[in-house]
Order: structure tokens, then C-alpha cells, then sequence
């Protein structure tokens, strides 16, 4: 049997710190700045859109500073920091608020705006990107006769469930 030194594991413990360190400066949540990167990478995007006369619209009476939080909270969770989601689904957030592929997309090359002017590089820019991109399904409401589920007015449906008379 091999008797292991105290010095055996001091060293075994320092080289895997260190690759617990490189590990960690890796992680996206890090890349992006840690809480307060990501917190300012949200507000700034918010306020943006929120500002915007293309996405603008969606954002009236909204409670701004919630969604900030949560998109805060959102990035985090996603890019591996400590934080968890504790909203809503994006599709129940976004449902009925008729969010178009234009919209989306915008919103989207806003936030590549604002990760250039907080000097995230390019492959962590599109590794958020790719991680957000999954969204999309569930905040665009496809046009009528595109895909999306037809409208129909209260009483065609009302009128629809009545069964024959």
C-alpha cells in the first residue's frame, strides 16, 4: 500500500484549486462580470427596449424594475451563476402581447449592442445569445395563417360549442 504525504496532498489540493479558478473564470456568469455585470447588462437592455418605438408598446404599464430583476435573474441562472429563474414561463409572460419576429429580433440586436459597449467578447456574446435563442418559440405569436392558431371572435366560438339546435 502507498502512503500518501501531507505534502503529496497539498500539492494534489493547490493544482486542483487552480483548475477549479480556470474553471470558474470560464464559466459565462464570470464573462459577463458576475452579479453586477449582469444586472447592469439587463437594466441597460430594459430600459432600451423599453424606449424603443418597435418594442416599446409591449412594455407600456409595465412594472419595469420587475422585469429587470428577473432578466437579471434570468441571465444568471442561464450563464451559470448562483441564481435561479422564479418567474414566469416565457410563454406565459409574453402570451397576448402579440410580440413579433421583427420585435424579437430587435431586441436582440439591442442586447448584442449593449454586451459590445460592456466589452464582452465575441464568444460569449453568442454563447448568451445561444442560450436566450430557445425563447423565441415562446415569445413570438406567429401571424394568422402563418403557423399561429387562428383568432376567432367570441361569439364564433361560443356559438361553436353549442352543438347542433
Amino acid at each position: 500500500m502507498m502512503a500518501v504525504t501531507f505534502r503529496q496532498c497539498f500539492i494534489a489540493m493547490i493544482c486542483l484549486a487552480g483548475v477549479c479558478a480556470a474553471q470558474a473564470r470560464d464559466v459565462l456568469y464570470a464573462r459577463l462580470g458576475g452579479n453586477d455585470g449582469v444586472k447592469v447588462i439587463a437594466d441597460t437592455l430594459v430600459d432600451r427596449v423599453a424606449a424603443d418605438p418597435l418594442t416599446g408598446p409591449s412594455f407600456q404599464g409595465a412594472n419595469l424594475n420587475r422585469i429587470k430583476r428577473l432578466l437579471a435573474e434570468q441571465i444568471c441562472d442561464l450563464s451559470g451563476g448562483p441564481c435561479r429563474y422564479s418567474g414566469d414561463s416565457m410563454k406565459q409572460v409574453h402570451e397576448g402581447h402579440h410580440i413579433t419576429q421583427a420585435q424579437f429580433y430587435r431586441v436582440v440586436a439591442t442586447l448584442r449592442g449593449v454586451l459590445r459597449e460592456r466589452h464582452v467578447d465575441q464568444r460569449s456574446t453568442n454563447e448568451l445569445l445561444r442560450l436566450l435563442a430557445p425563447t423565441k418559440r415562446d415569445v413570438v405569436e406567429p401571424p394568422e395563417g402563418k403557423g399561429g392558431p387562428a383568432r376567432l371572435p367570441p361569439a364564433a366560438t361560443e356559438s361553436s360549442n353549442a352543438g347542433p339546435t
